[in-house]
């Protein structure tokens, strides 16, 4: 990992709460290390379900919450699919988190609660304890207005709405999600995320402007709430230690000698 270099310490504190999947870990421990290098102290919430490693972070403030995934005895629970698993989660993680959330509370002050976009259940629990909610979006922009245009149920609101180069890049995501419609639990989850973003105090982006900006425009004119644009994390601090599997390192060799003969 890149040499952390810490300013100033605020007296605020930042909550982080990851969604337990490695596309989502990543750029949220990322962010995590921005936001210390610029003196906030750093809480991670995380789920006994695909827990970060907490000694790979000592700068950290780690605590779990039951995710109910183990302990479950619902045997007709359908968690064959990704989507099938956070709507669960996000029902079996309301009342530990909102207990882990308040508690922290309690004891010092904290600035906001920066969530996974897809854990939408933290806005109702952050509207009752009267505390700021940023969601991360850790995927492309161009997907949001997308994802958005699937909540009004119509395919045409791309035409009459955003720009006609972000429809051409899109067109084939649309065709490819209509075809056949729209799995259920899928649909539940990205309308639950569409509707909370909008309620929140703010949306970060693992992206910069210039590569998106039809998208962020368009976002801008969907959500009208703040956007920020700040990645990609990884030219932060380009190392990670919150891989979920070991890395297979075995094809290194061969393409350290493809390069030697190309040279």
């Amino acid at each position: 990992m890149a040499k952390l270099t810490k300013i100033a310490m605020n007296n605020k504190a930042l909550v982080l709460f990851p969604l337990p999947f490695q596309g989502h870990i990543n750029p949220m421990l990322q962010l995590a290390n921005i936001l210390y290098t610029k003196g906030f102290k750093i809480i991670i919430i995380h789920t006994n379900f695909n827990s970060p490693n907490p000694s790979n972070y000592p700068q950290f403030t780690f605590k779990s919450i039951s995710d109910g995934l183990s302990t479950s005895k619902d045997k007709s629970l359908n968690l064959d699919t990704t989507n099938h698993a956070i709507n669960f989660m996000n029902k079996s993680c309301i009342d530990p988190f909102a207990v882990c959330l308040a508690k922290l509370l309690e004891v010092e002050p904290v600035a906001c609660l920066i969530s996974d976009a897809l854990w939408h259940f933290t806005q109702s629990i952050t509207d009752r304890l009267k505390l700021k909610r940023i969601v991360l979006r850790t995927s492309s922009m161009s997907c949001i207005p997308l994802y958005a245009a699937l909540v009004l149920g119509e395919k045409s609101y791309y035409k009459t709405t955003i720009k006609e180069e972000l429809a051409l890049m899109t067109k084939m995501d649309i065709e490819k999600i209509y075809k056949g419609g729209l799995e259920k639990a899928k649909a539940e989850l990205i309308c639950n995320m569409i509707n909370e973003t909008k309620a929140a105090s703010g949306i970060i982006f693992n992206t910069f402007k210039e590569l998106e900006e039809p998208a962020f425009l368009a976002i801008s004119q969907v959500f009208q709430i703040p956007s920020f644009a700040i990645g990609p994390f990884h030219t932060y601090f380009p190392a990670s230690h919150s891989s979920l599997i070991e890395q297979d390192r075995s094809s290194i060799s061969c393409m350290n000698m493809i390069r030697w003969f190309c040279w």
